[in-house]
């Protein structure tokens, strides 16, 4: 996810990377950096340039340069960068050293926005383009098909928001987008199954529809939309009234209600009351990561709710809030004696807040250095981010704007310049490296990311040298998984849990109605139920689940009359990134098995699943026995591995053929 800094002035750039709000008082010192700001972003006081002009994603970084042009880093998973190829752009080369992004012919960006493998733009015409992985809809062009991975976003056309619509603001989330038009109502477009589309239902739209048809989001009589912000599975809006509603997943209380019910897939966002902030507090700012959000308030004070785990929320304890209290109960975050906010900015499992002063103090979880203190504590599970120091972010530099990713954090200095901390792999920091920056260095110690124009070099002194420790840390096994790829199973493994349970959970609702029913109505009702049930399962397995590799290696070995021995090497849960499968699908036939059908019809072993929880690395070697066979027999065997969380089947593996002594 990312996250993108929220500011206390009335956001009208983008929000973004799934996640965030900004908006920045303009500096006449950096005006030279950094494009001027359109009349309508000024219209309630100053705002900086640099409001939405920086964005970080999962994997990759995007950002405006001073000329309206769209510089991206990072891994180009499916055109995620738009450069027309899927290389990736920072490991190895500076950004400035890529061309510009196609946007189309004399069209500039006002704002940048970058989801988990999307990236979107706001133009000068006030249009919107979209690139990059185009499952579920999520880059709106009413198709799934990929764009920027083997062309560029500027020959697509904009994305269709309505009949003579444009755009003022836009977001985008882990699979989803969303846009504040020009009379300020919220459409948005992308992956639904967690409501986090607002439309009351789960229904994708962008894939064979355009945002355009769907209509606005009703987010109550009257009201309409300041700001937005996308997180992974939820939404915020930031609301004329100042006041804050959000919708989609809820399980750990980041909608902010006192509850952990989702919202928006059968219900709609007016049909609730804003998210209570505390007595007569009202909203400047709203940011929404993987599972938390926080506001920036009217006080210039902070709040946050949603998972509490690693200290993330601030509030030097790992207890979630929102679940079963209102964020108006939890009080502000202690941001240090005498400190306010102007902005804040939410990531994956970390925060950030921009101090009054232009500081920057963030908190939460920091195993690859993403807080930028350099080390790899924790910070906000039992102290508060008052208590440490600020992020050095260089001799007398400050930040204008600040945007958070997964695990690295961005920010974009006082003198136009952008550093960026945290987990390096894929050139995501775009330093010429894979190396994490802020695990055991400051941000202040390495270079400004190499953008190009005067002044910035092509990478920064040092970059591979005797300033850098060394060759890149091993930050990716086949491809981009994570240094800590348990870690992300985990995540996913939670998240699928709380697919299935909401699916259980909405079948036992409509049981319940169909039971108020008679006759042939009922009957229709459990037709349908088992239908929604199975397709809803099958979409739980799409979001969450990965494919694994295919086994090799298969062997079979007689060891005696009735015993033989099956041997293999693991692949991944998720083609052949770590971490290796651990549970399998082993088929034993005494007849050859061929095909798909051959290998469904053929006896499974260890009723389905043979598990094998000691097995850490992909590559590994398999062993197990199998037992009571029949003398002097031949028999078939083949294997498929399943992915560690849903259970779904790679490719099988060869047939091996043995027979007993």
């Amino acid at each position: 996810m990312a996250a993108r800094e929220s500011r206390a002035a009335r956001p009208q750039a983008i929000a973004g990377a799934g996640l965030a709000l900004r908006a920045f008082l303009l500096l006449a010192a950096v005006s030279a950096a950094i494009p001027s700001a359109a009349a309508g972003e000024l219209a309630s006081q100053p705002t900086s340039a640099a409001a939405g002009r920086l964005d970080a994603g999962r994997h990759h970084t995007c950002a405006v340069l001073s000329d309206a042009t769209v510089r991206c880093w990072g891994f180009s998973f499916e055109g995620a960068l738009g450069y027309g190829h899927a290389r990736a752009i920072g490991d190895d080369e500076s950004p400035g050293l890529s061309a510009p992004v196609n946007i189309g012919a004399g069209r500039t960006a006002s704002a940048i926005a970058v989801g988990d493998f999307h990236s979107c733009a706001l133009l000068d015409d006030a249009t919107v383009r979209c690139w990059g992985f185009g499952d579920d809809g999520r880059l709106g062009y009413g198709n799934i098909r990929n764009i920027g991975d083997d062309e560029h976003p500027g020959s697509v056309g904009p994305v269709d928001l309505g009949a003579e619509r444009t755009a003022k603001a836009i977001a985008a989330g882990g699979a989803h987008t969303c846009a504040i038009l020009d009379n300020d109502t919220v459409r948005c477009w992308g992956y639904a199954f967690n409501g986090q589309l607002g439309y009351g239902n789960v229904a994708t739209i962008g894939d064979g529809e355009t945002p355009g048809s769907a209509g606005p989001v009703n987010l109550g009589a009257g009201r309409t939309a300041k700001a937005i912000t996308a997180g992974s599975a939820h939404t915020c809006a930031l609301l004329d009234d100042d006041s804050v509603r959000c919708w989609g997943a809820g399980l750990r209380g980041q909608l902010g209600y006192g509850n952990t019910s989702g919202l928006g897939d059968f219900s709609t966002p007016d049909q609730v009351r804003p998210v209570d902030l505390g007595a007569q507090r009202t909203a400047r700012a709203i940011s929404a990561g993987l599972s938390q959000t926080c506001a920036l308030l009217d006080d210039a004070n902070v709040r946050c709710w949603g998972a509490g785990a690693n200290g993330r929320l601030g509030y030097a304890n790992t207890e979630p809030i929102g679940d079963n209290e209102t964020p108006g109960s939890a009080g502000p975050v202690n941001l240090g004696t005498g400190r306010t906010a102007a902005a804040i900015a939410v990531g994956g499992t970390h925060t950030c807040a921009r101090l009054e002063d232009s500081g920057v103090r963030c908190w939460g979880l920091s195993p690859e250095g993403q807080l930028g203190y350099a080390n790899r504590r924790t910070i906000g599970d039992d102290e508060t981010p008052g208590s440490v120091a600020r992020v050095n972010l260089g001799r007398a530099r400050s930040a204008l704007a600040i945007a958070l990713g997964d695990r690295h954090t961005c920010a974009r200095l006082d003198d136009g310049s952008v550093r960026c901390w945290g987990y390096g792999a894929n050139g995501r920091l775009g330093l010429c490296s894979e190396r994490n920056i802020g695990d055991d260095e400051t941000p202040g110690s390495t270079g400004p990311v190499g953008l190009g124009g005067p002044g910035v070099p092509a990478c920064p002194p040092g970059a591979g040298g005797a300033a850098y420790k060394g060759p890149p840390r091993p930050a990716q096994t086949g491809g981009g998984s994570p240094v800590y790829p348990m870690e992300d199973e985990d995540a996913r493994r939670g998240a699928y849990r709380a697919c299935v349970r909401r699916v259980g959970a909405h079948a036992r609702r409509e049981v319940a109605r169909a039971r108020r029913l008679s006759g042939r109505r009922r009957a229709r009702a459990r037709r349908h139920l088992k239908r929604h049930r199975s397709r809803s399962r099958r979409a739980c397995v799409k979001r969450h689940g990965r494919t694994p590799g295919r086994v090799t290696g298969l062997r079979a070995r007689a060891l005696s009359r009735r015993r033989i021995e099956l041997s293999f090497f693991a692949p991944g849960s998720d083609g052949a990134k770590e971490p290796a499968a651990r549970s399998y699908l082993i088929k034993q036939s005494r007849r050859r098995i061929r095909g798909a059908r051959g290998f469904r019809r053929a006896q499974s072993l260890c009723k389905g699943r043979c598990r094998f929880a000691d097995v850490t690395e992909v590559g590994a070697k398999i062993t197990l026995k199998v037992t009571d066979l029949r003398r002097r027999t031949t028999y078939y065997y083949a294997v498929a591995a399943r992915d560690n969380v849903t259970g779904k089947l790679g490719r099988r593996s060869r047939p091996a053929k043995v027979k007993t002594r």
